[in-house]
């Protein structure tokens, strides 16, 4: 089957065909824009000549001769269509390989998204590639999702705890809303508070964080959870795709976390992804450069969530 390699730098020349695979977020044009700076990026699209339909994208930036994907995000990867056959995609990573090592670079560093959004036949024909392209595994993640279904949250909950604190919260009339125009300021403050109490740098300014639900506003959402007009817990959502929905930051009170706001928090997300018609919560991972962090590990399963594998590839050149 013939195909066609379309190469772009710094988004020019970008294909208008139709893309025949899921599309996320964190790889699409306005994204990487935000996440380049002053970097060169380059993308690599895979296109069927007969029907002229983009089978593949790949898009790196490069920093200090390292070609990254991504730069700033939480995931870049390889998307491709489910349809693709393994020598077809091993042939256009191939030659994007080939092209990036005529740039003098000296490695590729790929951070993935959880294997969960992949068929099983997508995740043995990309790991085949990758092997066969002498990448290697740096760290694998932990990553936690929750399958939407038309269950309840509450039925989904595996820990009788977990379902005790759910009741409660109900009982105690603690209020679950999407906050339509926060300030962003004194969320920010929240989160950076709870983030440090846990030994997690904030990774966003509140400008920055302001600026994203500004330009992303079908992409970004804020949801929170009040007890008596106060704010207990926040969650920030990304949109990866019609499919996907990623917490992209949870935050909570230390002073309720006997009470566990956040596991009413996510009962309200989740309830907006079956409103939505999300198949997937994706609530991150809870490792840290692969090492696991157990006592978060404990708490997304009791919530039914699912562990899914988020590897991290390096090539040297």
């Amino acid at each position: 089957m013939p195909y066609q390699l379309i190469i772009s730098h710094n988004f020019n020349n970008i294909p208008t065909e139709p893309f025949n695979f899921q599309r996320y977020f964190f790889n699409e044009i306005e994204h990487l824009q935000l996440q380049r700076a002053e970097n060169d990026c380059y993308s690599f699209y895979w296109q069927n000549t007969k029907n002229e339909i983009i089978d593949g994208r790949f898009n790196v930036i490069i920093q200090n001769k390292i070609a990254l994907s991504p730069l700033k995000a939480t995931f870049g990867g390889i998307e491709f269509s489910k349809e693709i056959l393994d020598e077809i995609l091993y042939d256009f990573l191939e030659k994007a390989i080939a092209y990036l090592r005529s740039c003098s670079l000296k490695s590729i560093i790929i951070n993935f998204y959880p294997e969960s959004y992949l068929s099983k036949n997508q995740i043995q024909i990309l790991e085949k590639c990758l092997l066969r392209l002498h990448f290697q595994v740096k760290f694998t993640e932990q990553n936690y999702d929750i399958p939407v279904t038309n269950k309840s949250f509450y039925e989904t909950v595996k820990s009788p705890r977990a379902k005790q604190l759910l009741r409660k919260s109900f009982k105690n009339g603690l209020i679950f809303q999407e906050e339509i125009n926060p300030n962003f300021p004194k969320i920010h403050s929240f989160i950076a508070h709870s983030r440090k109490r846990k030994n997690r740098p904030m990774t966003m300014s509140s400008e920055k964080l302001g600026n994203h639900f500004e330009k992303f506003p079908k992409h970004f959402q804020l949801f929170s959870v009040a007890y008596a007009n106060l704010i207990v817990s926040v969650g920030i959502t990304v949109k990866i795709n019609d499919n996907i929905l990623y917490t992209f930051y949870l935050a909570d009170d230390e002073k309720y976390l006997k009470d566990s706001p956040t596991t009413f928090l996510l009962s309200g997300i989740y309830k907006y992804c079956q409103e939505q018609k999300f198949r997937i919560l994706d609530i991150g991972i809870a490792s840290e450069k692969g090492v696991s962090n157990e006592g978060l590990s404990h708490f997304k399963k009791s919530l039914g969530a699912k562990i899914s594998e988020k590897k991290t590839y390096f090539l040297i050149l």
